[in-house]
């Protein structure tokens, strides 16, 4: 009789705390010495070293279930390594069944195969999409504190904006920019092209931040732009802060 065979899978996602979690090669480890305890030859190991347990799509997951065959041990350090959220949780288990395989988990909860292992599991993958609500909460929430502060939230400035000459953490709305937004958007309701636009953007008000505008740049700041600075637009609406 062939010894069972283990497909280990590992994730690590970059977050608050996340020094508190185990790295991939510390949960490899784990899921080797794990393996190596229970008699079990481990035939492959995966890794998602920067992926979010909220999505089903990653690339260690997926190399991970299509490697799996019937009788195989899909081990994984710990349930919310495998997932945290519970439709993809649920996803990820019914492949593994379709696969004829079983989940394992380093840390020990009961066997998903008995009720009380079931219900241990769910409540654990649960917790974990609990956990990672908070953390998306407490984004959120330090973010518009951000804003309603007037501090800086975004990493690129975007175009219209710059940084406040008296305190660097705040935006000001650069007016050689605002001007050119609306200049964009004015040529875009004649029909001009966004070609055309840039050269005339560079004659009218300068380059874009050193370097000449480019067509590119003319279609984002229309397509971003257009509610509130085309002719038919809402000055109103104009954005207080990005």
């Amino acid at each position: 009789m062939s010894k069972q065979q283990v497909i280990g899978l590992t994730r690590f996602s970059p977050r608050p705390k996340a020094s508190e979690c185990r790295s991939c090669e510390d949960q490899e480890r784990r899921i080797r010495k794990h393996a190596e305890a229970s008699g079990r030859r481990v035939r492959a190991i995966y890794h998602d070293p920067k992926a979010s347990g909220g999505i089903f799509e990653r690339s260690g997951l997926q190399a991970a279930l299509n490697a799996l065959k019937p009788g195989d041990v899909l081990l994984v350090d710990s349930s919310d390594r495998l997932a945290r959220d519970m439709l993809v949780f649920l996803t990820i288990k019914q492949e593994v069944q379709s696969a004829g395989a079983t989940i394992e988990y380093v840390d020990g909860p009961p066997p998903a195969t008995t009720p009380e292992g079931e219900l241990y599991e769910n409540i654990l993958v649960s917790f974990a999409q609990y956990e990672r609500s908070r953390i998306r909460y407490r984004t959120k929430r330090g973010l518009d504190r951000k804003r309603q502060n007037g501090e800086r939230t975004t990493g690129r400035i975007p175009i219209g904006w710059m940084k406040d000459p008296k305190d660097p953490k705040r935006l000001v709305r650069c007016e050689q920019e605002r001007q050119a937004i609306q200049w964009a958007c004015i040529c875009a309701n004649e029909d001009k092209s966004s070609a055309w636009i840039a050269d005339f953007l560079e004659t009218v008000v300068g380059k874009c931040r050193g370097h000449k505008w480019s067509p590119r740049t003319v279609r984002k700041i229309i397509a971003q732009h257009g509610y509130w600075a085309s002719p038919a637009g809402d000055p109103a609406l104009e954005p207080q802060h990005p």
